[in-house]
């Protein structure tokens, strides 16, 4: 598989050997098809919405959160809105010499802290030099093992039956559909349907459409639509019951999130 941003050289594209910045805008609904990097890579979104799948699972990267995907780990993204995306690539030999980076190897999503939001940033400030910007770039790994992940990312089953049979829900919002549906969608019985999800994606069918159509509501409200209009799109019962369940998976309130707070002091927002 090949790195598609070898393919389009960008005039923002700095590379000092051990590690590598990228500062491209994307429009929505580019599609960068899977690849893998021989390089790790932080991506940071100062605005716009990614959607980053790999063979396990989906992650949504709302604006001012981070991903990190390990080298050689096979991903593709999808723009869900208008994004401007600063990345930074990291060479396996400089991720191994932080040895308390110990989720090297996992991709995940964390909230950018101010820390991490100043030093992608700032690696794109040419008044620093490269020992600086080199020491920055260390210290940013060792950030991250002490940021907390963020809970945007969805698994999903691996057999291409249970995953066509969901697509209507997760392209088209369609949480409405009965579980007998979705069975002969992926031409099971309602039993084997279930037995085979929780087996393939470990967590139970009705918990795992909960978790997806809260996931689903961050490009939502990253779009700037009101909860109720939210709540209603994803057929939660009420925008309250929509804010409780949010609060739960994230930790804060839908219009919390919004503002980029990570404690639940932003109201209710209803």
């Amino acid at each position: 598989m090949s790195d598609p941003e070898r393919q389009s050289p960008s005039p923002s594209r700095q590379d000092a050997g051990l590690w590598a910045t990228l500062a491209k805008t994307h429009q929505a609904g580019t599609v960068l098809p899977r690849h893998q990097h021989q390089r790790g890579q932080l991506v940071f979104a100062t605005r716009g919405v990614m959607l980053v799948e790999t063979p396990q699972a989906r992650w949504t990267v709302p604006p001012q959160r981070a991903l990190w995907v390990p080298p050689q780990h096979p991903h593709a993204i999808e723009v869900l809105s208008t994004a401007d995306m600063r990345t930074v690539y990291c060479q396996p030999v400089l991720i191994a010499e932080c040895e308390s980076f110990t989720r090297r190897d996992e991709v995940h999503a964390v909230v950018a802290s101010p820390l991490i939001r100043q030093l992608v940033l700032g690696l794109f400030e040419q008044h620093f030099d490269h020992t600086t910007r080199h020491l920055m770039v260390s210290l940013l790994l060792r950030t991250l093992q002490n940021t907390p992940c963020l809970p945007t990312h969805l698994p999903m089953p691996a057999s291409e039956a249970l995953r066509t049979a969901l697509a209507p829900l997760l392209t088209h919002h369609q949480w409405q559909l009965p579980l007998h549906a979705l069975a002969a969608a992926a031409a099971m019985s309602e039993r084997s349907f279930t037995r085979r999800f929780t087996a393939e994606v470990g967590l139970c069918f009705r918990a795992w459409r909960q978790r997806a159509r809260l996931i689903a509501s961050l490009d939502l409200l990253a779009s700037g639509r009101p909860v109720k209009a939210i709540a209603h799109t994803l057929h939660f019962e009420s925008a309250a019951a929509y804010s409780a369940s949010f609060r739960e998976l994230l930790g804060c309130t839908p219009n919390a999130f919004r503002q980029g707070q990570t404690s639940d002091d932003g109201g209710a927002g209803l």
